[in-house]
């Protein structure tokens, strides 16, 4: 049965959010729009200094910076449309983030605009930044488009359907996004296409993390897990009998962690043809990422609004209720604390014992965004009632 969460908005739009369980689609300023989020942020456990989805190769959701304990607004960003895409910092922290107004946006750390570029169509899709400081994104309009620093466009690579799902950037450069009509695409850094991979039905958010080995991971609505070599070619696959919107991640042994909309969390041995470890079932659908701490612990949360602990033996190790639906995916700071978003439009920083360690209302819209930090320990976040939040002192 769907469920539906009526929003008034300030400026007069009526917004409704849907959750559907088949065919998810979300209902945003009237506009039907295919469900879930796309969310972000960070840290690498890798040679790689690229910054994209969960911030890293293998989305383990680690930051290498203390996140603040202050909850004050040090400031916010109006942008022209609902933001869904999870903010990413470069290495000069600008702050890169994709608008529903169809705009890239750069923000100043102090929250000015440095530029933005004009896509022509709704971005739900969190950025990538390669090595080289090229900006890669995709869009509704079906085009990875590839921006240098200064905004100005690099080149544009036509999809053969809508990317609602972020890139990925592989250690060789090479790009992976996945697009609606089921296929992973793989893009050469000059913008010329490498392979495509199709998959039997859609790819809505699944980001593909990437291992050590290359192999890229990636889900779709099929229900399957799928492990492709960096040539195109499928290794092998693990079906979970129900829709996956979930990004996968990936721990320094290996073992794969995605959730699928059966609220059920999987944990895969890559190193054995993505055979089964565990499973833990939560109860209700999943479609935040798992993000992986470095005692191994998973954090994830569910339509129940709940966040999950799960140890890395498949135990429960606690869960904090906030009391509404969790689409958004955590970053862990480099003390443990957890930060996170909620559809009640409130932040939390939660201790690793699962105990609260502050929290902050934004507004009183879904909060669907990934929230990122910065060297200073400020925390970005990004909100459907248009506005980027910087969170410290």
């Amino acid at each position: 049965m769907d469920t539906y969460t009526d929003i008034s908005a300030t400026k007069g739009l009526n917004m409704k959010f849907s959750i559907l369980n088949i065919n998810k689609i979300f209902v945003t300023k009237q506009l039907p729009i295919l469900a879930t989020f796309l969310i972000t942020l960070s840290i690498s456990i890798n040679s790689s200094t690229a910054q994209m989805f969960m911030h890293d190769l293998k989305h383990t959701g680690r930051s290498s910076y203390q996140g603040t304990n202050s909850n004050e607004i040090k400031w916010d960003s109006i942008t022209g449309g609902e933001i869904w895409s999870s903010p990413v910092i470069g290495t000069d922290n600008t702050i890169y983030v994709a608008s529903t107004d169809g705009n890239f946006y750069a923000l100043n750390s102090d929250g000015t605009e440095k530029w933005h570029y004009r896509t022509g169509d709704e971005l739900y899709s969190t950025p990538a930044i390669g090595e080289d400081g090229t900006i890669y994104v995709g869009g509704k309009n079906k085009k990875l488009l590839a921006l240098k620093p200064d905004g100005k466009i690099k080149w544009v690579y036509f999809l053969g359907s809508d990317a609602y799902s972020s890139p990925a950037i592989g250690k060789d450069g090479t790009i992976y996004i996945g697009v609606w009509d089921g296929n992973l695409y793989a893009v050469n850094p000059n913008g010329t296409k490498k392979w495509v991979y199709r998959t039997a039905n859609n790819i809505l958010s699944s980001s593909p993390a990437i291992g050590d080995n290359g192999i890229v991971y990636f889900g779709s609505q099929d229900g399957r897990l799928y492990a492709v070599s960096p040539e195109g070619r499928i290794k092998w696959s693990f079906l979970t009998e129900a829709k996956i919107d979930s990004s996968p991640s990936i721990n320094e042994d290996g073992i794969v962690f995605v959730g699928a909309h059966n609220g059920i969390l999987y944990a895969l041995d890559s190193n054995n043809k993505g055979k089964l470890i565990w499973k833990y079932n939560i109860g209700s659908r999943i479609d935040s990422t798992p993000a992986i701490s470095p005692d191994g612990t998973i954090y994830t949360g569910a339509k129940d609004g709940k966040l999950y602990a799960i140890n890395s033996n498949g135990k429960l190790k606690w869960s904090y209720d906030t009391g509404d639906t969790i689409t958004s995916s955590v970053a862990i700071s480099s003390d443990g604390t957890i930060f996170t978003g909620s559809w009640n439009g409130i932040l939390y920083a939660i201790a690793p014992d699962g105990t609260l360690k502050w929290k902050k209302t934004l507004s009183r819209f879904p909060i669907l965004s990934s929230p990122a930090i910065d060297s200073k320990g400020s925390i970005y976040v990004g909100s459907t009632d248009w506005k980027v939040y910087a969170i410290g002192k």
